[in-house]
Parts: structure tokens; sequence; C-alpha cells
């Protein structure tokens, strides 16, 4: 009596059909963990880009590096009062530094009082310093 396979494949055929599903589920599986593992989420990367891109277009006149400091306009305390601050302070790139005064990102940030990070920690290149400490007040005799 002989034997009968599916669809009339042969032996040979079906176990080529199992191999090439084993390699197609293989690299599906691998091409996930790879989606998984580059997603700015799978390290706890907080997506700030926009928010980015807003405050520098907003704050223009206030960021710019040169000249003296220009305080915000309504649109850009708008911008600020919506955005992640202190996300900001992490994702900004040394190239972009050139024109965005972080000293002046963080005074805008405070004016507005959105958090920023702690002294210590970095806002783009920029370390923020700890507060000065207070002088003991000298009493008169």
């Amino acid at each position: 009596m002989q034997k009968r396979y599916i669809l009339g494949l042969g032996k040979i055929n079906i176990i080529l059909i199992l191999m090439a599903m084993k390699t197609i589920l293989q690299f599906m599986v691998l091409a996930l963990v790879f989606d998984i593992l580059t997603s700015p989420q799978a390290w706890a990367e907080v997506d700030c880009y926009g928010d980015k891109e807003l405050v520098k277009v907003k704050c223009k006149k206030t960021l710019e590096v040169l000249g003296p400091y220009v305080d915000p306009n309504p649109s850009c305390i708008r911008a600020v009062e919506q955005s992640d601050m202190a996300c900001i302070c992490g994702i900004i790139k040394p190239e972009e530094e050139i024109y965005i005064s972080i000293i002046r990102f963080l005074r805008l940030a405070r004016t507005c009082r959105k958090p920023v990070p702690a002294p210590g920690q970095k806002c783009g290149t920029y370390t923020i310093p700890h507060p000065s400490p207070v002088p003991p007040s000298r009493s008169h005799p």
C-alpha cells in the first residue's frame, strides 16, 4: 500500500517546505526582536523630538547664542508650557548648540516654571552647575 502525503507531495518536499517555513519564522522573530530593541521606547526614551522642534521654531529669538537675551513672546511661552523641557535637554545635539544657547534655554524653562535636569546633570553638552553656597551673614557689633 502506498502512503499518501499532503497535496500529493513527497516526503522530501514536505521536509523542504517545513525547513523553509522554519527559516522564515526565525527571520521574522529576529526582525521583531531587532525592531523592539531599536525603538526609543525600548530604552525608556521619551519621544520629545516634536517638542524640541516646536520650541526651536517658536523661541528662536530667545534662544539665539549671539546678542542680548530677548524675553519670550506669547507663542514661545505657549510652546514651552506644552513641552517637556527636561526631556529636550537630553536630546539637544552638540551641533544644535551652535545656534541654541543652553544657558538661555535653561533660563527660558525656569521663566516658564518648567522643570529642567538637576544640578550636576547635563543639558546638551552643558553640565548644570550646583547653586553657589550662601555666604554666612556677618553680624555687626
